[in-house]
């Protein structure tokens, strides 16, 4: 069973890879020529320096590079240029700035991920490896040119931090050139950080668009929602403490609430989730006595065991199936899960006399937490109930150093999405 859990967790990067994600777009080659028909939209991390493209639903797949087109844009999601640019390497690492400034810097042709265009002023991000850097186009220039910031260390104090904020002064002279006496903008410039939320309504400011324009042409997808429910969650207890470790089933709802981050919104594809849950366990069993001692009408111990248990399972989930109305997924978690207990009962009996009966709120040598993977898999229909199965391996749930107690589940449920769910 461990192997088969292994598989899957290596096979969710390959089918990562292998996912197909076509969407109706268009490239325009280095004649000028454009041409339309689908492009591979997947979940960048960086910028692509490739994208896969066909003329139409049934022809062969062509990839296409930064210097074989100028442009390419995915219909309503996304465009992205070519040009050769200046790219800075200094990295920009709060927990340990270099001593001096860095002003390094490569040339190379790549995409630039167009973040808002307009008649005057075009934003572009570009990430790699080292960082995320963003550049801007007066459009009355051929290229763009990079956004410069850097952190150092205070030459007179080594534990104090410059931000050198040189994208500052170049926005300010873009807004002097097109919105010349905007105060509020050269304000807004001032105190933007070196983010694309900030950056991005400083160029809307330049090119004269308002947010409600923008908004009336976006097509973007939520970058998260959240969910409630609900599951019948079936637990197995293997006590080591007791002669022939005797197991216990306890079946009880759990309820769950959390929330999800796509990686991409618009592809949907990779999700990272956090979830809680809370359920309760009641188990019951009999201790046998050992026939090694031979004891004629031994006694024998009946136990009961009542447990809280609250769940927190970060997550990550892969949509190996994805349209529109219905989605299949695979889902691989860690849960640290917290546990208090209201009952630990032993009653003694010989016969049908009660020897002996002794309660607690504890378990004897109990964790107040453990940990386990989990393993999950399931479908998402009409894009807001999600139904899955999933299995806990077990876990020990005691520190005893002579015995283990071992605790495992299996989980059923269904999940319902809340607010604007657009995938």
């Amino acid at each position: 069973m461990r192997k088969i859990y292994l598989l899957a967790l290596l096979l969710l990067p390959v089918m990562s890879i292998a996912q197909s994600n076509f969407k109706a777009g268009y490239v325009v080659n280095l004649k000028g020529d454009t041409l339309h028909g689908y492009i591979n939209y997947k979940e960048w991390g960086r910028n692509p320096q490739s994208i896969t493209f066909k003329s139409d639903a049934t022809n062969k797949e062509q990839e296409l590079g930064n210097t074989d087109i100028n442009y390419f844009e995915i219909s309503g999601y996304v465009g992205y240029y070519a040009y050769k640019v200046s790219i800075s390497l200094n990295p920009v690492d709060i927990s340990s700035p270099p001593a001096i400034t860095d002003t390094a810097s490569t040339a190379d042709v790549v995409f630039l991920k167009v973040l808002q265009k307009g008649k005057a002023v075009t934003l572009y991000s570009y990430k790699d490896g080292l960082k995320e850097r963003f550049y801007v186009k007066d459009n009355t220039m051929a290229t763009p040119n990079e956004l410069l910031y850097g952190i150092y260390q205070d030459p007179n104090n080594a534990d104090k931090i410059i931000n050198k904020a040189t994208y500052q002064a170049q926005l300010n002279q873009l807004v002097a050139k097109y919105k010349t006496g905007d105060t509020k903008l050269t304000n807004q410039v001032q105190q933007s950080r070196y983010k694309e939320s900030d950056f991005v309504p400083i160029v809307m400011g330049i090119n004269g668009v308002t947010e409600t324009q923008m908004l009336s042409k976006s097509t973007n997808n939520p970058k998260g929602r959240f969910f409630v429910g609900a599951a019948l969650i079936s637990s197995a207890l293997k006590d080591g403490a007791y002669y022939n470790s005797p197991t216990s089933n306890s079946a009880f709802p759990k309820i769950v609430v959390g929330g999800d981050l796509f990686v991409n919104p618009d592809v949907g594809h990779l999700i990272f989730r956090m979830e809680v849950g809370y359920t309760v366990n009641n188990f019951s069993f009999t201790d046998l006595p050992d026939p090694l001692y031979n004891i004629a009408a031994a006694p024998t111990s009946y136990i009961k065991i009542n447990q809280s248990v609250i769940f927190l399972t970060p997550q990550v989930i892969y949509n190996i199936y994805n349209a529109a109305m219905l989605k299949v997924f695979v889902d691989v978690g860690y849960s640290v899960n917290l546990v208090s207990y209201s009952k630990y009962d032993v009653t003694t009996s010989q016969g049908d006399q009660v020897l002996s009966k002794t309660s607690s709120n504890q378990l004897p040598d109990a964790k107040n937490n453990y940990s386990t993977f989990q393993f999950k898999a399931g479908f998402v229909v009409s894009k807001r109930f999600e139904i899955y199965g999933a299995y806990l391996p077990g876990a020990q749930i005691t520190d005893s150093f002579i015995y283990d107690t071992n605790l495992s589940s299996y989980v059923v449920g269904l999940n319902y999405f809340l607010g604007r769910v657009a995938h």
